[in-house]
């Protein structure tokens, strides 16, 4: 009897399995077809956008992203917009590299990896999903990590993009391009950086820009204002006082003009002698060019007054106010570095 019923279920299940087969087939087939229809999806979300970079809202992450697996890999730049103007982070400049190398990838014609951009006020839930605790955040989706409708994703820490890896928060394409390398195997060996002197304008402008300089300088030479001493004077007072007073240390270091203290007063004096403001050198190349002048005016001015009397108070003038600013200039140079001076007679 006991054996009647195993050959009976036997024959039972050798009845089955052509159609279970033949579900289980259409059932891979269907889940196929929908990674496919993503993944093309996905490429031509990537060929309309302008450098390769798709911007995915939360819909479209639980689209593409949520599953138990993928048929691509995904680079996720995190950005926010409300912090876009913090030089510190930079995150305007590393969204322009990152775009570079989408680029770069995009015409390469390599497949299998799909950059994307997820911005922080549009997608605060998925940015704490994600983990991200600071910007800028770049991360590698693999295609073989689970990722749930909800809850926190669990990456390998080496799908994160760090600091320490690769430099600080200035990267450039390049580190970017090394971090898809470590991660996909693909290898982008050279950024191509739109550059006009690569146009075929190029060389059109160069030489209308070079032959307008030639004409503005050769007018110019024989205008009648270009003869003017007065005109010629300032300039070279202006020349002075922006050299002693460190205009073009201020331009090349970016030194800050003034910085407020704790309490939100503007101050235009460093106390130290580790440095100074941007301010303080312009005030202090203002009493070197009076000091100056104040000289000059005793040396030049002053011996051709006519009147005997007036010569004698201009020259008094002169050298009280000359005294006055080269006191400040010590007093100020005292403070600053606590030296006393010492005269000697």
């Amino acid at each position: 009897m006991m054996a009647s019923r195993s050959l009976f279920l036997a024959i039972a299940l050798l009845g089955l399995q052509p159609h279970f087969l033949t579900a289980f087939s259409k059932v891979v087939s269907k889940k196929r077809a929908e990674n496919e229809l993503q993944r093309e999806e996905l490429e031509a979300l990537s060929l309309k956008a302008s450098d390769g970079v798709i911007h995915f809202t939360p819909q479209m992450f639980d689209d593409y992203v949520t599953g138990k697996r993928r048929p691509y890999a995904l680079i996720v730049f995190c950005t926010a917009s409300h912090l876009l103007d913090k030089q510190q982070l930079n995150l305007r400049g590393l969204r322009k590299e990152f775009g570079l190398l989408a680029t770069e990838v995009k015409k390469s014609g390599k497949q299998g990896v799909f950059f994307v951009n997820l911005e922080f006020k549009e997608s605060k839930a998925i940015f704490h999903r994600l983990g991200v605790q600071s910007l800028p955040w770049i991360v590698h989706v693999n295609p073989n990590v689970p990722v749930g409708a909800d809850g926190v994703i669990k990456f390998k820490q080496e799908d994160v993009m760090r600091h320490d890896d690769y430099g600080h928060h200035h990267w450039k394409a390049e580190d970017m391009a090394a971090f898809l390398r470590d991660k996909t195997g693909i290898n982008i060996e050279k950024v191509e950086r739109p550059s006009f002197m690569r146009s075929g304008l190029f060389p059109v402008v160069f030489l209308a820009a070079v032959l307008a300089l030639g004409a503005i300088a050769y007018n110019l030479y024989y205008a009648e204002f270009m003869k003017n001493l007065v005109l010629w004077t300032l300039g070279v007072l202006f020349v002075y006082w922006f050299s002693v007073s460190g205009g073009m240390h201020n331009i090349i270091r970016g030194v800050p003009l003034y910085y407020p203290d704790q309490e939100g007063k503007i101050k235009v004096f460093l106390p130290s002698n580790q440095g100074q403001l941007g301010l303080e050198g312009f005030i202090m190349g203002f009493m070197y060019l009076l000091f100056g002048l104040s000289v000059a005016s005793l040396t030049f001015a002053v011996p051709k007054l006519a009147d005997p009397s007036h010569r004698r108070t201009a020259s008094y003038v002169c050298i009280v106010f000359a005294g006055l600013v080269f006191k400040q200039i010590v007093d100020n140079y005292t403070w600053k570095t606590g030296y006393r001076w010492r005269v000697y007679f």
